[in-house]
């Protein structure tokens, strides 16, 4: 039987899986390791650690063993980077499809062998923290923290990728080379290469198996599954006395990450806050002149999800701002999306998608992900099927499902003290 799937999928004895996906009309070639491990894997005592251990790796490997050898890459003309997400690492790179070999074998040093010397941690600690401070400068990215804090107190899904200070400065090279020992398991791997892989997938497969298929499995920890109950809306302010703006998210309680519910919600979300188009864009800014930016988007989890959008406005007017977003959400629960919106909706989707798929990395990113959640992998063309079955009832039964006042969630990061009058404005 011919296989006409535009990936191709491996499973090493020890778990460890390759996806290949062969692309035409490129010159590069995009690899990625990814581990199943993040933020919400650590506890309290470490928090911030899977991020501390993404930069230690590029202070030196055992085959590349300084920061000078580690970027390679770059001096062959390629990209090499890597980040941490709440319950994903992943380290990456691109370059020439002649370089493959080479690209491929640094994220498998960075994943596998960094050699984690103390001296480099203590200098290394000084840079996160720093990194800290920054963000903590940053009020847009101060107040998504906060939202996302509000949403999951008290759990590991609800702390600091970046961690806290206290925290990173419990951590040595002892606690990063266990962490890396403990949380670095087989069956969390995956390794992808997009681009230019057709005429050396048989080496790849080779290569890949020589320097993952001897990794021998651990014995990891498993995510606390978050399970809240909300049963009114809520406020979280964060008052920053030199702030020059208000900056905001309000927000509701939606799905997981696996739900059906996604392709028609990822229309709602293009139609609601992704664009000059955008309802939001339009009423907020264009017509009310309110902000400058504003935008909505998704964050979804194994188990729980929610749809947010932040806003940065005048700190005299985020009564107005909120008044007039929560406005727009009535709007929409009350009378739904049309069928013109829809079909602009799913043109835009499509054309993004198309505009994406140009570009090596996006598959790596777009197929490493769904393999390590362990999902069934969809296709681009998956994906458009499942957005071109959407109707306009679809979307507007969600709204009505997930509209709910008792889910609303704000944050807030402005230069004044908690308003409680802002709280009564929360509802749909």
């Amino acid at each position: 039987m011919t296989d006409n799937r535009p990936y191709h999928r491996y499973t090493l004895s020890n778990a460890v899986r390759l996806l290949l996906i062969p692309m035409h009309g490129v010159n590069s070639i995009a690899t990625s390791v990814m581990v199943g491990v993040g933020s919400r894997y650590e506890t309290p005592q470490i928090n911030g650690i899977s991020h501390f251990l993404e930069h230690m790796v590029f202070k030196g490997t055992k085959k590349y063993p300084t920061t000078d050898d580690v970027n390679i890459i770059e001096k062959v003309g390629g990209l090499q980077n890597a980040y941490t997400d709440i319950d994903v690492t992943n380290y990456h790179n691109k370059a020439l499809s002649t370089d493959w070999e080479l690209a491929l074998e640094v994220n498998k040093e960075l994943a596998l062998s960094p050699l984690l010397l103390q001296e480099h941690v203590d200098k290394e600690r000084d840079v996160i923290i720093e990194e800290m401070k920054r963000y903590e400068d940053e009020p847009a990215a101060k107040v998504e923290e906060a939202y996302h804090m509000m949403l999951y107190p008290s759990t590991t899904l609800g702390m600091r990728i970046i961690g806290t200070e206290r925290s990173l400065r419990s951590v040595a090279s002892k606690e990063l080379k266990l962490y890396h020992e403990r949380q670095y398991s087989p069956e969390r791997m995956v390794v992808v290469l997009a681009g230019v892989v057709s005429r050396q997938s048989s080496a790849i497969r080779q290569k890949t198996e020589e320097w993952f298929g001897n990794i021998k499995p651990r014995k990891t920890t498993s995510i606390e599954k978050v399970s809240l109950k909300q049963e009114k809306p809520r406020l979280e302010v964060v008052t920053k006395p030199d702030a020059q703006q208000a900056h905001l998210v309000i927000g509701l309680r939606t799905f997981e990450r696996r739900s059906e519910d996604r392709f028609a919600w990822n229309l709602f979300n293009l139609i609601m806050g992704v664009s000059f188009t955008s309802r939001l864009f339009r009423e907020i800014r264009e017509k009310r002149g309110l902000c400058y930016h504003i935008r909505s988007s998704s964050g979804n989890f194994e188990e729980v999800g929610s749809w947010d959008i932040y806003a940065g406005v005048a700190t005299e007017k985020v009564t107005l701002a909120t008044q007039a977003i929560l406005g727009e959400l009535g709007k929409a629960k009350e009378n739904g999306i049309t069928q013109e919106e829809l079909q602009i909706a799913r043109k835009r989707l499509k054309t993004l998608l198309a505009f994406k798929s140009e570009d090596p990395e996006f598959f790596t990113e777009w197929y490493g992900r769904q393999e390590v959640y362990n999902q069934d992998i969809l296709t681009v063309d998956d994906y458009i099927k499942k957005i071109e079955s959407v109707t306009k009832n679809d979307i507007n039964h969600l709204i009505r499902k997930y509209f709910k006042t008792e889910t609303l969630n704000m944050a807030l990061v402005w230069n004044r003290k908690k308003d409680d009058t802002l709280e009564k404005l929360l509802k749909i």
